[in-house]
This record gives structure tokens, C-alpha cells and sequence, in this order.
């Protein structure tokens, strides 16, 4: 399952951005970018809710499924060791010894290089929608500002034309209402 297909980025697209909106207002008041960052990187140790986010749930079964066989062949291969040589080094020297040698397979490698390359492209995909989607709301904006002074002017024109229109009848009509040119 190293490889992620159309489907499985679609997948992701919309729960990452599921995820974002669950997360905005952290995000949201970090006074720097830097800061947002420090945000995400301890998200895990700061929000009792990390393990039920969806993403975060495709993200450990996509790498459980990926990692899982080689984990395993190298928790086998150590503690196979450990009986042979009859060292009892301990769970935690096991997990280190586990994860180090997991980190440098090639199996690791590929996984990384393929959710990298995924969440880069799916990334870049949302900022593009992000970015399309604010240039149509300020396309929107001006267009309203451009039609809203327009016609407030026609209406403030034809409250004038009615009003002259109506002191030029009122002195018409005291002039003694003749053909000639209404003085104003």
C-alpha cells in the first residue's frame, strides 16, 4: 500500500481539510507563521482529540498497513537475536532498536517519499482552491461596491430631478402658469 491512488488523495484532500477547519483557532492565534508551526508539531502532546481526528487515523492505518510487515520481521529478527546471544535488553531498548532499523529500510523510505509527494500535492491543491476562492470573493466585492455607488447616484439623481421637477411646477404655477421660460 506504499502507493496512494486518485481515490485514496481524494480521501485525504477532504479530510485533511476536515482536519484544518477542526483546528483553525489554534492555528488561527498564533501571532507568526513560526509559531503555527511550533502549534502543529505538538499538536499531539496539546489536543486530547489528535487520535480521533480522521486524518489522523488515515494517516496511522495507511502507515500500519504500509510499515506493519517490516516492523514486524524487525521485531522478530531482534528478539530472535536477543535469545541467541541471551541479552534481555528490555521493551524500551527493543522499540529504539526497532524503530531505528524500521527508519533506514527501504520500505520507510518509500512510504515517506510517497505521503510527502501526496500531502505536497494535495497542499498546494488546497491553497489553490483557498486562493481562487478569496479572488472571487473580492471579484464579488467590487462588483458590488462598483453597481451599489452607481445606483445609489441614479437614485439620488431622480430624488433631485422630482424634487426641481416639483419647485419648478410650484413657481410655474404662481407665475401665473404662462408659456413663457421658467425663471428658477
Amino acid at each position: 500500500m506504499s502507493q496512494l491512488l486518485v481515490k485514496d488523495e481524494v480521501e485525504l484532500q477532504s479530510l485533511l481539510k476536515q482536519f484544518l477547519k477542526s483546528i483553525s483557532e489554534k492555528i488561527a492565534g498564533a501571532p507568526s507563521s513560526e509559531a503555527a508551526q511550533e502549534i502543529l508539531l505538538h499538536l499531539e502532546e496539546t489536543d486530547k482529540n489528535f487520535h480521533s481526528y480522521e486524518f489522523v487515523r488515515y494517516l496511522r492505518q495507511y502507515i500500519e498497513s504500509s510499515l506493519g510487515a517490516a516492523v514486524e520481521e524487525e521485531m522478530l529478527n531482534l528478539t530472535l537475536g536477543e535469545r541467541q546471544h541471551g541479552t534481555g535488553s528490555g521493551h524500551d531498548a527493543l522499540i529504539n532498536a526497532v524503530t531505528c532499523r524500521t527508519k533506514d529500510s527501504a520500505e520507510y523510505q518509500q512510504t515517506m517519499q510517497t505521503l510527502k509527494a501526496s500531502l505536497s500535492s494535495i497542499v498546494e491543491c488546497l491553497s489553490n482552491k483557498y486562493k481562487e476562492g478569496q479572488l472571487r470573493k473580492e471579484e464579488t466585492h467590487r462588483e458590488r461596491e462598483h453597481s451599489q455607488p452607481s445606483s445609489h447616484f441614479t437614485d439620488s439623481c431622480s430624488d433631485s430631478d422630482s424634487s426641481f421637477n416639483q419647485v419648478r411646477d410650484t413657481r410655474h404655477r404662481r407665475a401665473g402658469g404662462g408659456g413663457g421660460v421658467d425663471p428658477l
